[in-house]
């Protein structure tokens, strides 16, 4: 073992600053600042005793000798990739307790875990399904699927999708009529929210470009689930999720009343805390659920709404 073992920090820098060739993009790969890559860089130039970069006024470029270094730590660090991989694969057994709100975890999680099965027949997931935000310092819950920004401190979140959602109803309160239909005729039906997003319908409203009228009637709900049973039910036009909606659509039981979508800035993260041991089974469960989400991807219009639910 040489007795100048440099820290494996600076060597993740080194080997990031000379393929991006910057160490600004060195820093944005490894989440830290471009000051901490250059210090890192610095300190290992001094381990090693010798110039790694020539300096500019407005680049740096490495020398011959941090070409080759960092060539052979690329392969250093594929080697430890690939048996890191092999210890993960080994470690997707047991049972991995998920905690996610009813609406969500009927309407769209818990029919699509056979697919996940399929991929881990050794890992078991059990949802627990409850309104209630799990305390994981006071519970056995692994991990916890959350609505919102991805701003829980304490939290290490996976964002698993964005909240897009557009004009849906139950065919019976369309009497006959086609369902792509006009802003006014949509304004003129009984409409529905969840308390929270009391916005949404004037958003949608002004980004389909219609100003519907000042007694626009809008029923609130406690939360996004009673809103969305009242447009299953026949009782109003909800402005609803397209993956929660997608398999109501497909069955006849709701219709979209209109293309435009739009987008909040909150939506679906699967959390875990910070202090746990990185459990790859958690990691491969939000990708499994970022990838079928991806598959009823659509483009919708932005819209700024930082409303907490």
């Amino acid at each position: 073992m040489p007795n100048r073992m440099p820290s494996f920090k600076q060597l993740r820098a080194l080997e990031a600053a000379v393929r991006h060739r910057s160490f600004k993009r060195a820093a944005s790969e490894l989440f830290v600042t471009q000051a901490a890559i250059s210090h890192q860089i610095k300190a290992l130039e001094d381990t090693l005793g010798l110039a790694l970069f020539v300096r500019g006024t407005r680049e740096v470029r490495p020398t011959g000798e941090a070409e080759s270094y960092a060539e052979r730590l690329g392969e250093a660090f594929a080697l430890i990739a690939a048996a890191t991989a092999e210890i993960d694969r080994k470690r997707m057994t047991g049972r991995l307790r998920l905690s996610v709100a009813p609406f969500y975890g009927n309407r769209w999680l818990l029919p699509r875990l056979e697919r996940f099965r399929a991929l881990y027949p050794e890992l078991e997931i059990e949802a627990a399904l409850s309104f209630d935000l799990v305390d994981f310092a006071a519970s056995s819950v692994d991990a916890a699927v959350r609505f919102g920004a991805g701003d829980w401190p304490g939290l290490r979140c996976i964002p698993i999708h964005g909240d897009c959602v557009g004009p849906v109803c139950a065919p019976k309160l369309l009497a006959g009529r086609a369902p792509d239909l006009d802003p006014a005729e949509i304004a003129a039906m009984p409409l529905v929210t969840a308390t929270q997003w009391h916005e949404d319908w004037p958003t949608w409203f002004e980004a389909v470009g219609f100003a519907p009228p000042a007694d626009l009637k809008i029923t609130s709900y406690d939360n996004r689930a009673f809103a969305f049973d009242a447009a299953l039910s026949g009782n109003g036009v909800f402005l609803g999720d397209i993956r929660m909606t997608a398999s109501d659509e497909e069955a006849g039981h709701l219709v979209r009343l209109h293309p435009l979508m739009i987008e909040r800035p909150q939506g679906i993260h699967l959390v875990y805390p910070e202090t746990r041991i990185r459990d790859p089974r958690i990691e491969a469960l939000g990708e499994w659920m970022k990838a079928e989400a991806a598959a009823l991807a659509v483009r919708p219009r932005p819209i700024e709404d930082n409303a907490p639910e």
